[in-house]
């Protein structure tokens, strides 16, 4: 057992994971580096630019002297709308050095929503690039609670009428500001939940948090070294990349690599050539796209040591291929928006193909059924994750908190099992699982067996209810390229899964389409059951 991670009461988490690496010397040390590829050009073309630890300081200071200016102060609340630049990391530790509390926000919504978070978060101020800016320009002048826009205009152009230019307002400030002294238990982020079933839900978190789970698995379990640099494919406003591509290397004094442009596979493995990266954090719909890349350009990868996944499980079909053909170990786990990071994981010499791996040590766990009673020994159950970084509970939610949020102890929706070695393995989201002849059918194992098939790239399976209403298993596939979507087809496949599956678990209907996906690649269930439904 390690020794338990101390974490001060007076805490500020702009100090541990910038301003320290000043007091240690790596003032001058690269910390991020940004490509700019001018809308999808080559990467091999891209404009890059750096930052050192010493310019996100003086940058980050800027910023908490441009809220300042405004009238910002402690606990307010400042909602970033801004794309993977230097300016993001910088505004960032600018909100939080100011004692105010960030909201990091897709920058791939509609007006509708923009218009939700504004009555929602209420933010007093938003910063927003201006490519994001025409989505947010129909409802900010509604906006019940913000006083401040701060439109970033990279190129230099006049921003809109009624917001402050970043570049005059931040451009005019000093490069040293006072950090607000905050306590570990004052909130610093509020990470916003995926929001699959509504409207999204900002979760809570307190600088602590961060730094807690930051030592326990980025440090401690996937064992990040100052020599480490990182390049992710989910962008920095997932809690996700904010951590793993930001937060965990700048925390041991390594880099990272920022593209605010939506990539093609294979420009990330340029990328991690060009810039020499140690570790790739991705999703599992990346991975099988990167697998699927003809083999017609052969990038250096020797920097790469790892994949780091999440998000959903990753089949072990598409590992062992990853794997073959990169020769690179995928680190898969799960986490949440509701305890801020990864939870479970498969680590560094300790990896099972298939599972999730096991607990980051300071997690604790239990399985339920549905009367909130513990499981039996290898038998399904619903997720109860304990440990130190869980939220404080949804902001101006109060049923959903409670329902969710049991102390330090989070109930999820994910259904899993976990085997004598306490290695975990999972079966699904609870509003996802099926119920046929009395029993519950993980969706995702009879996607792993469908996948199994040569002809499959990917499958989606929810319920239907037959002619006697009840629920039987379908599945929606998306066939490899050039292959025929037929009749015979379909029971070939259905056939193929009851030949390796039980035959309850196996679809009774198989339609072939293309599968609909959430912003983070993530298959959604929710369209398929509406399909489903009408089918």
């Amino acid at each position: 057992m390690s020794e338990p991670i101390a974490i001060p009461d007076r805490l500020n988490m702009v100090t541990f994971f910038l301003d320290d690496r000043i007091a240690e010397g790596k003032g001058d040390q690269i910390a991020l580096v940004h490509s700019d590829l001018r809308a999808g050009g080559d990467v091999a073309a891209a404009t890059t630019t750096t930052r050192t630890y010493r310019e996100l300081v003086a940058g980050s200071c800027r910023v908490t002297g441009a809220l300042r200016e405004l009238g910002l102060g402690i606990e307010d609340r400042v909602q970033l709308l801004l794309l993977d630049t230097p300016e993001w990391v910088e505004a960032y530790f600018g909100v939080l050095r100011a004692g105010c509390i960030a909201v990091p926000t897709n920058t791939w919504l509609q007006p509708k929503d923009y218009a939700y978070y504004l009555e929602y978060a209420r933010p007093k101020a938003v910063i927003v690039d201006a490519e994001v800016w025409p989505a947010l320009a129909p409802v900010f002048r509604d906006a019940p609670y913000t006083r401040h826009f701060i439109v970033l205009d990279r190129a230099r152009r006049p921003v809109p009428e009624g917001t402050h230019d970043w570049h005059a307002l931040v451009g005019r400030q000093p490069d040293v500001a006072t950090t607000e002294p905050t306590w570990r238990d004052d909130f610093s982020t509020w990470l916003s939940s995926s929001g699959s079933t509504g409207n999204p839900k900002c979760v809570m978190h307190m600088h602590h948090d961060f730094v807690w789970n930051t030592v326990a698995y980025a440090q401690r379990t996937l064992q990040l070294r100052g020599s480490d640099r990182t390049l992710s494919a989910p962008k920095l406003f997932f809690g996700y990349a904010l951590a793993s591509n930001m937060l965990f290397p700048f925390s041991v004094g390594g880099s990272c690599v920022l593209v605010h442009e939506r990539l093609e596979a294979s420009d990330y493995l340029a990328l991690i050539e060009q810039h020499r990266v140690t570790q790739f954090v991705t999703v599992p719909t990346n991975i099988a796209k990167l697998t699927a890349l003809e083999d017609t350009q052969r990038h250096d990868l020797g920097s790469l040591h790892s994949l780091v996944s999440a998000g959903e499980a990753l089949p072990p079909r598409l590992y062992h291929d990853f794997k073959a053909r990169y020769g690179v170990e995928i680190y898969d786990g799960i986490g949440s928006a509701e305890m801020f990071h990864v939870y479970i994981t498969n680590r560094p010499g300790d990896v099972k193909a298939g599972s999730l791996g096991r607990l980051v040590e300071g997690y604790r766990y239990r399985l339920i059924d549905d009367d909130d009673k513990p499981v039996g020994p290898g038998e399904m159950g619903t997720l109860v994750i304990e440990g130190p970084s869980a939220g404080a509970g949804y902001w101006r939610m109060r049923d959903k908190s409670r329902e969710t949020f049991w102390g330090d102890a989070v109930k999820g929706g994910d259904k899993f099992i976990v085997d004598d070695e306490g290695y975990f393995w999972y079966c699904g989201r609870g509003d996802d699982m099926l119920k046929c002849s009395g029993v519950y059918v993980s969706p995702v194992e009879v996607e792993d067996c469908l996948l199994g098939h040569p002809a499959v790239h990917e499958a989606g399976v929810v319920g239907h209810r037959d002619e006697a209403g009840l629920e039987k298993v379908m599945a929606f596939v998306e066939l490899e390229q050039g292959v025929e979507g037929t009749a015979a087809l379909a029971e070939e496949l259905i056939a193929f899964a009851r030949s390796r599956i039980a035959a309850f678990k196996a679809p009774r209907r198989i339609e072939f389409t293309t599968l609909p996906r959430t912003d983070t690649g993530k298959i959604r269930r929710a369209a398929l059951r509406e399909k489903a439904g009408g089918a």
